[in-house]
């Protein structure tokens, strides 16, 4: 090699014009968190470069010292501009827009004012001289106590944004592993010549090989935040996510040590319990409960709480709040007001008992005085009362399938394992008494099933009951098969088939007075075929075939 080319100004020119390149990938991120902050970093170090690059050819005094000094600004103002950086990309914009952190700016403005008048006072460097080294014009002098600091400052700076940004950045898992050790990475190499040069170490103490080793920093970086679109997927949208959920939904939730201490309280649990988050922190969350106390024990439970003058019935579910490793710190608890739900379901209450008695026994008067006036009459009179009488039956038998959707919906059925055919077996003795036709059950005996017994006799009783009342000679067939997982429940019948504005409502979930069904026997099954966590389907193309499609075994989860 001829060390009388001026390979080190060469190779500062080309971390210039590296980072350079690197703007220029940066200008669709212009908007992105933190990438302005960003390319005020590269814009700096660009400067830092090319100046640096000039000064190496200089060998005027007064022209090179002014070139040395703006070098010493691309220091100052690096390390803040990529903490600010930091700060943006991981979302911490309220530190980023903070008093106390516009306050740090005067470090590096007082940094720039001591080294822009440093040939006045000389509290930074003194006995600046140009020594030729290597065919470059290389500058020695002494750098003391306050020069020194001010580069510790930049280089704090630099490594706690590498701090957040590697920490951040990891946090997202595999997806962003090797580009985080990327930007781990690239401060090291020009942060370690700084601080080499600075203490006057290195196999050339007269030349600053920072903007040299701004190469592999540069080749980092368009790995990092361009080749992988970490502007893309950035954490300040996990980070404000975070934050969102909880303090900025509507839903009151508090989080609490083990002896049920508020940790923290978001606003609309501020406002539920009428607390300040700060003043309620370490103070009992039951302190501010006007109605029932809440165990912390990371289960669920239910509380009357006075909030704004008025007592609400909330539903409250802890979760136990853990570190990544594994220790439980205490639990989140979220408040779900269901007052209006509970008032809900009281009103039904009252009105499904009057339904269910009064009107039943209004209906079976009729019935049965319209079964007697059907006896005594004749002719198209005895034909008004049969009428009269079948329309009264119908009725009082969805009122007892509307009982029975109460009941079965009311209580918490258990998991059983079932033998299939026995249950399919009792369930068409039942439905057959007082209909004509014949109902086949094959189903292999050995068949089991984990379900819950009393919803699928509803299923199973409504299907055969249909096939029985609407075909008029019915031959039905009730049976069952294993696939994978599943079992096959399939009953079919030689009717008409189920009318198609039947079936319509049922796909679109609800009625409308023009749209309705007939009666509530298909609501049930689809009902009940949905909380065995089952699959339904009908055919009509040749009577009607209904098909049901269960999980072989339920787990307590699904049946909750």
């Amino acid at each position: 090699m001829n060390l009388d080319l001026p390979w080190l100004a060469l190779g500062s020119f080309a971390s210039g014009f590296g980072s350079l390149y690197l703007l220029a990938q940066l200008r669709t991120h212009w908007g992105k968190p933190g990438a302005q902050w960003f390319v005020a970093t590269i814009v700096t170090q660009t400067g830092w470069c090319f100046s640096y690059g000039a000064a190496l050819l200089v060998f005027d005094p007064t022209l090179r010292l002014a070139l040395e000094m703006v070098s010493w600004l691309g220091i100052i103002w690096i390390g803040f501009c990529f903490l600010s950086f930091a700060l943006g990309y991981t979302g911490r914009t309220t530190v980023l827009k903070s008093g106390w952190y516009r306050a740090v700016a005067v470090l590096p403005l007082a940094g720039t004012a001591l080294v822009v008048t440093n040939p006045l006072h000389t509290v930074v460097w003194q006995g600046f001289r140009i020594v030729p080294t290597a065919g470059s014009a290389g500058a020695d002098y002494a750098v003391l106590p306050a020069g020194l600091l001010t580069i510790i400052v930049a280089m704090l700076f630099v490594s706690f944004g590498t701090l957040l940004v590697f920490d951040t950045v990891v946090s997202y898992g595999p997806l962003y592993r090797r580009e985080a050790l990327a930007v781990g990475l690239s401060p090291i190499p020009p942060g370690a010549a700084v601080l080499l040069w600075a203490g006057g170490i290195g196999p050339v103490p007269t030349i600053n090989l920072t903007t040299l080793l701004f190469l592999p920093h540069v080749a980092l970086d368009l790995y990092a935040f361009v080749r992988s679109d970490m502007f893309e997927f950035h954490p300040a949208t996990r980070r404000a996510g975070e934050r969102a959920a909880i303090h900025d939904i509507a839903t009151p939730v508090a989080i609490v040590d083990e002896q049920g201490r508020v940790v923290n309280l978001n606003p609309a649990a501020e406002r539920m319990l009428g607390a300040d988050k700060r003043e309620s922190l370490t103070e009992p969350l039951n302190g501010f409960l006007v109605g029932d106390d809440i165990t912390a024990d990371g289960g669920s439970s239910r509380a009357s709480i006075e909030a704004g003058g008025r007592r609400h019935e909330f539903k409250i579910r802890q979760t136990a709040l853990r570190d990544e490793a594994g220790t439980q710190l205490g639990y989140t608890v979220v408040f779900q007001d269901i007052t209006d739900e509970i008032r809900r379901e009281r009103r039904l209450e009252v009105l499904n008992r009057f339904l269910r008695h009064n009107v039943r026994n209004e209906s079976v008067v009729i019935q049965a005085r319209a079964e007697l006036l059907a006896a005594e009459l004749d002719g198209d009179q005895a034909d008004y009362a049969a009428t009269i009488e079948q329309s009264v039956g119908r009725l009082v038998d969805s009122g007892e399938k509307a009982r029975t959707l109460a009941e079965a919906g009311a209580g918490d059925a258990g998991l059983e394992s079932v033998a299939l055919a026995d249950l399919a077996t009792g369930v068409v003795e039942s439905a057959r008494d007082g209909h004509s036709g014949s109902v086949a059950v094959e189903i292999p005996g050995s068949l089991q099933l984990t379900t819950q017994p009393a919803l699928l006799e509803i299923l199973l009783a409504n299907l055969v009951e249909n096939a029985l009342q609407h075909v008029p000679d019915p031959v039905v067939t009730v049976s069952a098969a294993v696939d994978g997982d599943d079992v096959v429940l399939t009953v079919s019948d030689n009717g008409p088939g189920v009318p198609e504005h039947e079936l319509g409502v049922l796909e679109r979930g609800r009625e409308t007075d023009l749209n309705h069904g007939s009666g509530i026997g298909l609501w049930l099954v689809r009902w009940t075929a949905t909380t065995l966590e089952g699959d339904l389907d009908f055919d009509t193309s040749d009577g009607t075939t209904v098909t049901v499609r269960l999980p072989r075994e339920r787990t307590t989860a699904e049946a909750a």
